[in-house]
């Protein structure tokens, strides 16, 4: 009776032993499978990042190669363990931002597969609310909101509230700027938050690089946007409606000329439209698809933008002694409001310049850049334009680029304005960075900006 009992028992753990082994293997089957498969799902995810970062070197190399790739991936010995497949999706209208898809898997696993979606931009050099490759003054009433740059040097009397450097250890602050040729440092002055005050910094901004195509936007104008020739009179002058529509004038007659100095030397200037009439087949014209409307003569511009547009005043190949500027008589707003998606672009070949009798405050949503010349207003001498020489504010919303000097606002010894704006604010539009006025210059590496699983 023992022996039957003792033999039943040992059947029992017997079988407990065995079930248990099948259950222990059962387990350990599992999650091996459970670790190869986590293994493939990471090995899936190199893959796919694999097929972005390729593909983000493509564009460094060639940017506008939007075709997509589909690849095998290979290990340092040559042998193929995985692949991926990138499409990518070009940027829209107004914008830089190509996105990549990538999906990747292992040649072990290709049922396990990761995909990833990411960004990169182009940014554009209107990432400033100033960029200057001259000597800057800023002062006490003058606010800039948004990155600051110049080549030269700064004095920052008035209030800035981002990002402000310059290339220069020291420079030689003339006159112009309140000083009697003495040596500054880079940044200085009694304004501003100095905790942003970066210099010298080891890369300035090549100005060579951000001067535009203009033969390509000329080429575009006459394609498939507006060209407008030499007027035979004094130029032309655009305005903007609010229905996404403009209307060429062409500018007869100016008003009487006003002796002021532009920094450089003193001479008489007109700027002030007296007569102008329709330019016949250009009312109420719809903005050109490509964005670009192209003149070779002088111009003015003021209006309601609603739309995506820049307009270039430039003469080709060259103005030789002539100077092709822009000017700006009256408000420039965006319709109905900043938020609209409306974006302009003023592109001078020489200056852009306000005129001398302008609205007391002044509005101007825009990209101003002077390629060769100065974003700025004249000194208009005060003895003999007492009624328009000094102007209570102008803000402007955008970028401001300018080669030379900038200035809105000219003091006298005791830092008296005497001509030009008592208050400036230059305000930087965030949305100019990665997508700027049409065929506005930006930079050729692509800018990571987000990456997601989906």
């Amino acid at each position: 009776m023992k022996r039957g009992s003792n033999l039943i028992i040992a059947i029992i753990f017997g079988g407990l032993i065995v079930m248990s082994s099948g259950a222990l293997i059962s387990l350990l089957i599992v999650q091996q499978r459970t670790v190869r498969n986590n293994v493939a799902k990471e090995q899936a995810l190199q893959v796919a990042e694999a097929g972005l970062n390729r593909y983000r070197w493509i564009l460094a190399h060639d940017p506008e190669d939007f075709a997509g790739q589909d690849k095998d991936y290979v290990d340092a010995d040559g042998d193929t363990i995985g692949h991926y497949t990138v499409t990518v999706t070009p940027p829209q209208i107004g914008s830089t931002v190509v996105t990549l898809t990538a999906t990747g898997w292992t040649t072990a696993y290709p049922n396990v597969q990761r995909t990833l979606r990411a960004r990169y931009g182009q940014g554009s050099y209107a990432e400033y609310a100033v960029l200057t490759d001259a000597n800057i003054w800023f002062g006490e009433e003058e606010e800039v909101h948004g990155k600051l740059h110049s080549n030269g040097g700064i004095r920052m009397d008035g209030t800035v509230d981002s990002q402000t450097t310059s290339i220069q250890e020291t420079y030689i602050c003339g006159a112009e700027h309140g000083c009697d040729d003495e040596e500054k440092p880079g940044i200085w002055g009694d304004g501003g938050d100095t905790q942003y005050w970066d210099f010298p910094i080891a890369d300035g901004v090549d100005f060579d690089a951000i001067t535009l195509d203009l033969e390509t936007m000329h080429e575009v104008a006459e394609i498939d946007g507006i060209l407008l020739g030499d007027s035979g009179e004094y130029g032309y002058h655009i305005v903007f409606n609010n229905t996404g529509t403009f209307t060429v004038y062409v500018v007869t007659k100016l008003k009487n000329s006003a002796y002021g100095s532009d920094g450089k030397s003193w001479r008489y200037f007109s700027y002030d439209i007296k007569q102008e009439s329709v330019l016949a087949g250009y009312e109420n014209v719809a903005l050109p698809a490509s964005g670009i409307i192209f003149v070779e003569d002088d111009t003015w511009v003021s209006g309601q933008v609603a739309g995506r547009v820049t307009v270039a005043a430039a003469k080709l190949p060259e103005p030789g002694d002539e100077t092709i500027d822009i000017m700006i008589p009256d408000n420039i707003t965006y319709y109905p409001d900043r938020t609209s998606g409306s974006v302009l672009g003023l592109v001078a070949q020489h200056d852009v310049t306000i005129s001398l009798e302008v609205p007391t405050d002044l509005t101007i949503d825009a990209a101003l850049l002077a390629q060769t010349g100065q974003v700025y207003r004249v000194y208009f001498h005060p003895n003999s334009n007492k009624t328009h020489a000094v102007k209570n504010y102008i803000e402007t919303y955008g970028t401001v680029i300018t080669h030379g000097i900038w200035t809105w606002s000219w003091v006298n010894a005791s830092g008296n304005v005497t001509s030009g704006f008592q208050q400036t604010n230059s305000i930087h539009d965030p949305a100019l960075v990665y997508a700027p006025p049409p065929y506005f210059p930006t930079k050729d590496e692509y800018t990571f900006l987000s990456w997601e699983e989906l």
